[in-house]
C-alpha cells in the first residue's frame, strides 16, 4: 500500500458489504435453529414451555454478550480476520449439535454455536470503514439485511425435520458457514487506515464505555428495536403453534415474512438515518409498537395478529437501522467497540424476553402480560428519546472526543 492510498477516504467496497450481509445472514441462520425446531424438541424430551424458552435464549445469550469483546477485536485486528475465524467456528459447533441426542447436550450445543450470532459486531466496522458518513446509514442498512438468515432458518428448517429428522438439520446449515469461510478470507479485504490516525487501546475503549452516557442510551433503544426483533423471530413459530393451532411449517412461513419485513426494511432506516432527524423517526416507531402491544392483548384473528406482527416488523427494522446509523456518525473510531456494546444490549432484550414470554405463559395460560411488559419497555425508551436529553449526551461524546 502506497502513502497516498492510506491517506484516501474509502468511498465504498461493494464487495465487502456484500459478502459481509452473506457471511451474516448464514450465521444468523444457524443461531436462530432452535425456534423452528422447538416444537420437535418439545415433543421428543416432553419440554415446559419455560424450558423451551430456555433453550431458545441460550445461544442469544452468548451471541449477545460476545458482541463486546467481538467488536473490540474487530477494531484492532479487521474484519476480515475476525470473521473468517468466526465462521470457522460456527461451522465446527453446529456440526457437532447435530449429535445431541439430549436436552442438556442441546443447550451445550446452543451454548457454543451462539457465538456466532455476535457476528453482527464483526460486519459493522467492517463495512462502515469503507463508506464515507453520508452513505454508512445505508450500507449498514444493507448490511442488517443479513438478520433475514433467521428466515431461512424458519423456512427451510421444518422442512428438513420432516424429512430427515431435526438433527440433520445443524448438520446442513453447517456446510454454508465452511464454505464462506474460505470465501471471506479469500475475497475481502480491510479499509485502508488513514495516516496519523490513532490506534484505541483496550483501555481507551474500556474508558469510553464509563464516560460516554450516548453510547448507552443508544444500547436502551437497541434493547427494545433489535431485542423485540430477535424475541419474536424466535418465538412467534411455537406462538403461532400453540395459540392458533397451526402447522410448524406454516407457522414457520409466516415467521418468516416478519423476518424479511425486519431484515429489508433495515435499508429504509439506514436511507432515512441519512437523511432526517433519527431521534423524531425513532419516536414514531416507538410509538406505534407500543400501540400494537396494547392491541396484541385481544383476542384477534390469526390474519389481523399476522398483520400488525408485520406492521411491528417493518417498524423494528426501520429503528434498527436508524440507530446503528447513529452509531457510525457519533463513534466513527470507535464503531466496533460502541456497535458491540450496543448489539449486545440488543441481544439481552431477545434473551430475557422469550425466557419471560414461557414463563408467564406456564403460570398464566396466556401471553397478556407478556405484551404489557413490552408495552413498558417501549414507555422507558420513550422517556429517554426527549430531544433535550441526547443533546446533552452527543455534546459530552463530542467534548471528549477533542
Amino acid at each position: 500500500m502506497s502513502a497516498n492510498e492510506s491517506t484516501q477516504t474509502p468511498n465504498g467496497n461493494l464487495r465487502v458489504m456484500i459478502l459481509a450481509t452473506v457471511a451474516f445472514a448464514l450465521c444468523f441462520a444457524g443461531w436462530t435453529l432452535f425456534a423452528p425446531l422447538a416444537i420437535y424438541f418439545q415433543a421428543e424430551f416432553n419440554l415446559s414451555s419455560t424450558s423451551v424458552g430456555l433453550l431458545l435464549a441460550t445461544p442469544v445469550l452468548l451471541g449477545s454478550l460476545a458482541k463486546i469483546p467481538m467488536g473490540i477485536v474487530t477494531d484492532r485486528f479487521g474484519g476480515r480476520l475476525v470473521f473468517t475465524i468466526m465462521l470457522l467456528f460456527g461451522f465446527i459447533s453446529l456440526f457437532f449439535t447435530g449429535f445431541a441426542r439430549s436436552y442438556s447436550m442441546l443447550l451445550i450445543g446452543g451454548f457454543f454455536f451462539g457465538l456466532i450470532g455476535s457476528s453482527f459486531s464483526i460486519g459493522i466496522p467492517h463495512v462502515s470503514e469503507w463508506y464515507p458518513k453520508k452513505m454508512q446509514g445505508f450500507a449498514l442498512g444493507v448490511y442488517g439485511v443479513g438478520n433475514a438468515g433467521t428466515a431461512l432458518s424458519a423456512f427451510g428448517a421444518p422442512f428438513i425435520a420432516e424429512s430427515l429428522g431435526w438433527n440433520k438439520a445443524f448438520i446442513i446449515y453447517a456446510f454454508p458457514l465452511l464454505f464462506m469461510a474460505f470465501v471471506y478470507w479469500f475475497f475481502t479485504s480491510n479499509a485502508p487506515k488513514p495516516a496519523g490516525v490513532k490506534v484505541s487501546t483496550l483501555s481507551d475503549k474500556l474508558k469510553l464505555y464509563k464516560s460516554s452516557r450516548l453510547a448507552w442510551i443508544f444500547c436502551l433503544f437497541y434493547f427494545m428495536f433489535f431485542g423485540f426483533f430477535v424475541c419474536f423471530s424466535i418465538w412467534l413459530p411455537s406462538y403461532l403453534c400453540d395459540f392458533y393451532n397451526i402447522s410448524p411449517i406454516k407457522a414457520g412461513g409466516f415467521t418468516s415474512i416478519f423476518v424479511f419485513l425486519s431484515s429489508f426494511t433495515r435499508i429504509l432506516g439506514g436511507f432515512l438515518g441519512d437523511r432526517f432527524n433519527g431521534r423524531k423517526i425513532m419516536v414514531l416507531l416507538t410509538v406505534i409498537v407500543l400501540v400494537i402491544a396494547i392491541f396484541l392483548n385481544l383476542n384477534v384473528s390469526l390474519t389481523v395478529s399476522l398483520a400488525v406482527f408485520y406492521i411491528m416488523g417493518t417498524c423494528l427494522g426501520i429503528g434498527n437501522g436508524v440507530v446503528y446509523k447513529l452509531v457510525a456518525e457519533y463513534f466513527p473510531k470507535d464503531t466496533g467497540a460502541v456497535g458491540g456494546l450496543v448489539g449486545a444490549a440488543g441481544g439481552l432484550g431477545g434473551f430475557f424476553l422469550p425466557i419471560i414470554l414461557g414463563t408467564i405463559k406456564d403460570y398464566t395460560d396466556n401471553y397478556s402480560l407478556g405484551y404489557i411488559f413490552v408495552s413498558l419497555v417501549c414507555l422507558l425508551c420513550l422517556s429517554f428519546m426527549e430531544e433535550k436529553t441526547l443533546l446533552n449526551a452527543h455534546q459530552k461524546v463530542t467534548t471528549a472526543m477533542q
